[in-house]
């Protein structure tokens, strides 16, 4: 119960960290007075089997007090749909991804004085029989003591920064669409929403790049967008969402197509859906058209009713 309630605390921390594109993370707890900083908050590394590469972390105590942090390495997957990971545990941890038993961080603990950084270097050594494709883990700070909760329990608050790694090989790049769409059929003002939704069937994490091209009914380009391009985890689906904005007059149907690419072989990814752009006030002067086109021809007809009445 214990392992399992830390872990709920850390990933509400690392959702942040997965989907923004930010340098810095920050986490605190202020019941306890504590508050700290890790710069970056995420790194994307390469490495071949039975390479040893290093890195550095930076930490920064951001408290009025001196604190003291252990350094540790967890795996974490993915949860839904929006960029949010969970930690893994050794017992739940995969062999195909797994990458916190690589992982060596040096010092394993030390103490920061109000307002000082330090340098944290990490190694990371990958054994010669590492499978090809992506291996994740997150290097993640413990703050300071324990903070007991309601049920008795004791949890630390940890913040960390997340690694992927792409181990070199025979990695399978496998993605598809899963479902593009506008948010709606109809729109009477700007903006358009859209939805686009990556399934990752391969073994590494991919960043789809690419734009959005816009059509009108005469298939005349008005608009082209570029996609947020966001980390897809292997075995699992990732929204990203793109919007247009326009200002002039755009009564029409238009066409949405996705044009994008994938991974070290630029796969491309591909899809279309449609809507349309209707200003209300085009509805109303068309209704009241049509209105007195409806009281026009009604009129003309009890016209010609009594005209042919006083031939009679």
């Amino acid at each position: 119960m214990l392992k399992r309630t830390m872990t709920a605390i850390a990933g509400m921390f690392l959702v942040v960290l997965f989907l923004s594109n930010t340098t810095t993370v920050k986490a605190a707890d202020e019941a306890a007075g504590r508050s700290i900083t890790i710069i970056p908050p995420s790194f994307e590394l390469y490495a071949n089997p039975g390479e040893s590469i290093t890195q550095k972390l930076r930490v920064r105590n951001d408290a009025t007090e001196a604190g003291k942090y252990t350094v540790m390495a967890e795996d974490f997957k993915a949860v839904g749909e929006s960029g949010s990971v969970d930690l893994v545990d050794d017992q739940q941890a995969t062999t195909s991804f797994s990458l916190s038993k690589w992982v060596v961080a040096e010092p394993k603990s030390f103490t920061l004085a109000a307002g000082e950084e330090k340098e944290i270097p990490f190694s990371i050594n990958v054994p010669k029989d590492a499978e090809p494709g992506g291996h994740y883990c997150s290097i993640l700070i413990k703050l300071g003591g324990d903070t007991p909760v309601e049920s008795g329990a004791v949890v630390a608050s940890r913040v960390g920064s997340l690694v992927l790694l792409r181990v070199s090989g025979n990695v399978n790049e496998d993605a598809v669409v899963e479902s593009f769409k506008a948010s709606k059929d109809y729109y009477p003002k700007s903006p358009v929403d859209f939805e686009l939704r990556v399934k990752n069937n391969g073994n590494n994490h991919i960043k789809p790049v690419g734009t959005i091209v816009i059509t009108n009914i005469f298939g005349q380009k008005v608009a082209e967008l570029p996609i947020e391009g966001l980390n897809v985890l292997p075995d699992a689906i990732r929204k990203m969402n793109t919007q247009w904005k326009f200002t002039s007059f755009l009564a029409n149907r238009y066409t949405a197509t996705l044009v994008a690419t994938y991974g070290q072989q630029n796969k491309s990814l591909s899809a279309t859906t449609s809507f349309y752009v209707f200003p209300k006030f085009v509805g109303i002067i068309l209704g009241v058209i049509v209105l007195l086109v409806i009281v026009l021809l009604a009129s003309r007809k009890q016209i010609k009713k009594a005209l042919h009445n006083l031939t009679k």
